[in-house]
């Protein structure tokens, strides 16, 4: 049953890159989700009977697989587009002030009420957001906020670097700060999360 589980994931992929911007924003969202509960139904299913250390590298290995796919969809969506209507220009511009692009998102949403402005921060947020969750999940020296937190912030500003260096899209510094609030939002949950799980389970041993 796992194995079909697996194979289902793969499928759905396959629809999805031989699909392309055919589907909608909304179905194109859901496939990854939809592919990670299923991968996740399937990993649960294969380790239901395994002994607690068997079952442990098993997820773990899981995990990584999880974190390839995350990666391999982050990067074609920031640096290729063809995902969710996103189409990356070459010839890249710059923008360095903070805070003018949100801005200017908001003014425009409250003259014409567009969801779009609103959806683009939104998207800028949301994606980084499952790195964040990852990250103290799978790397335990990552648990140190004062270690993980700049690092996250790093990578934010590198995205933005490399596409300015490479001319794909738009570097745009609010971009940077939108990625780290996601990832942060992301991280911080996860780790205040643990935090609860680790102090109940100390709690009852």
């Amino acid at each position: 049953m796992s194995l079909l589980c697996y194979l289902a994931a793969v499928l759905l992929n396959l629809f999805w890159i031989l699909k392309g911007d055919e589907l909608s924003v909304n179905h194109q969202m859901l496939i990854p989700v939809v592919c990670v509960v299923v991968v996740g139904a399937g990993v649960v299913l294969r380790t239901r009977h395994m002994n607690v250390s068997a079952a442990c590298a098993y997820q773990r290995r899981a995990l990584w697989v999880l974190f390839i796919y995350y990666l391999a969809i982050l990067s074609v969506l920031l640096f290729f587009g063809g995902l969710f209507h996103v189409d990356r220009a070459w010839g890249s511009a710059v923008n360095l002030e903070p805070f003018y692009t949100i801005r200017r998102f908001l003014i425009h949403y409250r003259r014409t009420g567009s969801l779009s402005s609103l959806s683009n921060l939104l998207g800028n947020i949301v994606i980084l957001v499952p790195l964040g969750v990852l990250l103290p999940v799978m790397f335990r020296s990552l648990r140190r906020f004062w270690l993980a937190l700049p690092l996250l912030a790093l990578f934010a500003v590198g995205v933005e670097y490399i596409q300015w260096r490479t001319r794909v899209g738009i570097a745009d510094v609010d971009d940077s700060i939108l990625n780290f609030v996601g990832a942060a939002v992301g991280y911080v949950f996860t780790r205040l999360c643990q935090m609860v799980y680790f102090h109940f389970k100390g709690a009852k041993s």
